[in-house]
């Protein structure tokens, strides 16, 4: 694990330096991860590492959005895997299936999922990818909505953002950004993976130009910045047309 002698600077009342606040964060959850690496079972340590990630999440995203481990559906009868993290729509979408056994939510309401791992790997970011792949592949619908008294028309599904979380990497510091160039070039043959980070080595962000990615002090706040930005781009999520996931009740076959 990498850990930057840059000690951040303590803010004054008239001024807060944005990159010292998410330095600070990003250590204390490196900190958080390794003590819970050192006591906890692998499967135990894996499910608060995904605590850790929701809670960072649910701080930082605005409230329309809803972060959990979830199962996708779609109406045509299709669950996906458990994803470890789906960021989803919280205002007007629906919980198809709320349960002990996990959440399931239309696939309409999905924005992002994440898979959460202990380290950055060619096998790891290609498991993501898989897992994005057989998400993106499921039927999404969309209908028209009434917002303040006017009618407005289905809204285009955006491209489900995907993406991976981790302490760290198999990497070296001098090789990660070479290594996971490489890695998210072998996963784009999948539909590939848009944004991650790893905390102790750096965040990418795929664009359609280039591979961008951070220096490993700034790995927490280029990456809440740059998921920021896309949700933003993304605009709202479609309206389900809830219809079509009843369609085979027979009452509404008579």
């Amino acid at each position: 694990m990498y850990l930057s002698g840059r000690m951040p600077r303590w803010p004054t009342w008239e001024r807060l330096d944005l990159s010292d606040f998410f330095l600070c964060v990003q250590r204390e959850m490196l900190a958080q991860l390794s003590v819970g690496g050192l006591i906890e079972h692998a499967a135990t340590h894996g499910a608060a590492t995904e605590r850790q990630w929701i809670d960072l999440f649910n701080r930082y995203l605005p409230q329309r959005y809803r972060t959990a481990p979830a199962f996708v559906v779609d109406s045509t009868g299709r669950r996906s895997r458990q994803i470890d993290i789906a960021i989803f729509d919280n205002l007007y979408s629906p919980v198809v299936f709320p349960h002990s056994t996990g959440l399931h939510i239309p696939a309409e309401s999905v924005y992002a999922i994440f898979e959460v791992k202990q380290e950055f790997s060619s096998q790891t970011v290609r498991d993501a990818a898989v897992k994005a792949a057989s998400v993106r592949r499921m039927s999404r619908t969309s209908v028209p909505i009434i917002a303040s008294g006017i009618r407005r028309g289905a809204i285009r599904p955006a491209k489900i953002l995907a993406g991976i979380l981790a302490s760290s990497s198999v990497w070296s510091r001098d090789k990660f950004c070479r290594d996971v160039r490489a890695a998210l070039h072998r996963a784009s043959i999948l539909g590939g993976l848009d944004i991650g980070c790893a905390l102790g080595r750096g965040s990418f962000e795929v664009t359609r130009r280039a591979i961008r990615i951070s220096t490993p002090d700034e790995s927490l706040i280029f990456f809440m910045l740059r998921l920021l930005e896309r949700l933003r781009q993304m605009g709202t999520a479609p309206a389900a047309d809830l219809m079509e996931y009843g369609r085979r009740l027979k009452s509404f076959k008579a």
